[in-house]
């Protein structure tokens, strides 16, 4: 079992899948070939990917207040 992760891993963690996520989403974008459909959908994901950046920044200066 893996140990337990502070907060401040966690977010650093997260923020390395949501760029894997985001560099996939990248991706697909370019190889979607203007289907205008699956542009929508990779908008969107890209745009909750980027609001949840902005989220994880708000938990790090939560963080910095506490420590």
């Amino acid at each position: 079992m893996e140990e337990t992760k502070n907060l401040a891993e966690l977010c650093r963690d997260i923020s390395n899948e949501l760029v894997e996520a985001l560099n996939v989403v990248n991706i697909l974008y370019e190889i979607s070939d203007g289907d205008s459909k699956q542009e929508i959908l990779l908008k969107i994901i890209n745009k909750n990917i980027r609001l949840s950046f902005e989220n994880i920044e708000k938990c790090r200066s939560m963080i910095a207040i506490v420590e």
